[in-house]
């Protein structure tokens, strides 16, 4: 391996037959897993030491090319500990010797500890108590977000009876762009037909769109589904669609009009939580009904979720929150671990002020170079870059592209609804989550990559707009 990253720190490109026995198969075939994307780059990740990664290129001529990046991703955005994550064998080594594999009928000392540490965080987060939350745990931000949904929709149905005290509030409101899990039911809250052409939808339920972080669209479609509003599910940083902020003046509008209806608001964290300088992404202070935690809780080592609602204004029904793997005494320990890292060592404070920093190097690369980058968006360890608009829907290229320069970024889908006005459309935009233990060399190192990046693409551009001036002429 020491030969491969030497390799690599000079791009060398090798033959595949020097490549070792237990590389070829997977770089030349894949590891046959398909992406959501319906295809595959080229590229295989072989090893990480500290923020960089160690890659591998297939070439078309056959031959490989070696090459480094630093890890801006995490894994959508999962591995918040970075390197770190290897201090945290510490904190439960011998630990397999004696672990129980109990499931959440019965109940576990590291999974009470990891429920304690959660709550605390919330109601600190919310201003509220600790108290005050309920909490369960799922797999996946897809099964975190198909439990909130559920939670809401059964809120005023009595099991005995059948009757549904609520029945009147059919709507749901979700936003355009939002990205809510895979499953059947959070698919009901995406407004992107790739996604949801085929499928049934909800009989009883109508799913209505707003634009995230338009006080005038939140008016005209709370004024349109008066009296008839279940449930608002908002991230809290708009995320696949662009990396979009709402303003405080928003939040408050969403949470009054919310109250004024008696509608239940979940606010989706799974993408956002950990990563935006705070536990939520959700303006201080403020306390939705329902909040989904996902991706950064696992670290990157395991899938796990968690859903949390307030009393009383929500409860679960006994069963309907029953999981086969919900935070077993070992996840439940792991998590408790990074956490507790996590808090001692600042992390939130810290992402807070190097993602400010970052944030207006990027937006100075945008400003230099406006042909490739249209605008910069965050908040802490969430940045997007959107796109410029002759870009608009290359960011799978790009990716890739910026991966030969040294950055592993993510791509986000944007918003191209139709039903929208151009103006509050959004182009495919660049994710950056570094880990929340970045080093400020490495950071610094990776922007200047990606200015690097802009301007030789900047210069590509002017190339073309030469020729295509000549051409006309």
């Amino acid at each position: 391996m020491d030969e491969l990253w030497s390799f690599a720190s000079h791009r060398k490109v090798m033959e595949f037959d020097e490549l070792d026995l237990g590389l070829r198969a997977c770089v030349r075939d894949g590891d046959g897993v398909a992406d959501h994307y319906g295809g595959r780059t080229p590229f295989t990740f072989v090893d990480q030491r500290g923020d960089e990664i160690l890659l591998l290129e297939r070439l078309d001529d056959g031959r490989v090319r070696t090459g480094t990046a630093y890890n801006m991703t995490g894994g959508y955005g999962t591995g918040i500990l970075g390197d770190d994550v290897k201090h945290l064998g510490v904190r439960f080594a011998g630990f397999l010797d004696h672990a129980t594999t109990t499931n959440d009928e019965f109940h576990s000392v590291e999974r009470f500890r990891l429920v304690s540490r959660i709550k605390r965080l919330l109601a600190d987060h919310t201003e509220t108590r600790d108290a005050d939350w309920e909490l369960t745990f799922t797999s996946t931000g897809s099964e975190a977000m198909d439990l909130a949904l559920q939670l809401v929709l059964l809120d005023g149905f009595h099991l005995a009876s059948g009757v549904d005290a609520r029945r009147e509030r059919d709507v749901v409101i979700a936003c355009h762009g939002a990205w809510h899990g895979w499953v059947l039911g959070t698919n009901q809250m995406l407004d992107r037909r790739q996604f949801t052409d085929g499928l049934p939808r909800m009989a009883s339920t109508r799913v209505v769109f707003m634009q995230y972080g338009d006080l005038d669209d939140l008016q005209t479609v709370f004024s349109a589904c008066h009296g008839r509003i279940r449930a608002v599910v908002v991230e809290g940083i708009l995320g696949d669609g662009g990396v979009v902020r709402g303003s405080d003046a928003w939040w408050e509008s969403l949470f009054g009009l919310c109250s004024k209806e008696n509608a239940r608001l979940i606010d989706d964290e799974v993408l956002t939580g950990f990563r935006t300088g705070a536990m939520l992404a959700l303006p201080r202070g403020r306390a939705p009904d329902c909040v989904t935690l996902g991706k950064a809780l696992g670290f990157g080592l395991f899938p796990i979720s968690a859903v949390a609602w307030r009393r009383p204004s929500l409860l679960l029904r006994a069963g309907v929150g029953m999981r086969t793997f919900n935070a077993r005494p070992f996840q439940a320990a792991v998590v408790d671990a990074g956490l507790d890292h996590l808090e001692r060592h600042a992390l939130f404070a810290r992402s807070a002020g190097l993602g400010e920093w970052a944030i207006g190097e990027l937006r100075e690369i945008a400003r230099n170079y406006p042909g490739v980058f249209k605008a910069v968006r965050g908040q802490g360890f969430l940045i997007g870059i959107e796109l410029a608009d002759d870009l608009a829907r290359q960011g799978h290229r790009i990716r890739d592209e910026l991966l030969r320069h040294g950055v592993l970024v993510e791509v986000e889908s944007g918003i191209f609804s139709r039903k929208l006005p151009r103006s509050a459309r959004v182009n495919e935009t660049l994710r950056l989550t570094p880990p929340l233990t970045v080093s400020e060399l490495s950071l610094a190192d990776g922007i200047h990559r990606i200015a690097t990046y802009a301007s030789r693409l900047a210069e590509q551009s002017d190339f073309r707009e030469l020729v295509t001036i000549k051409d006309d002429a």
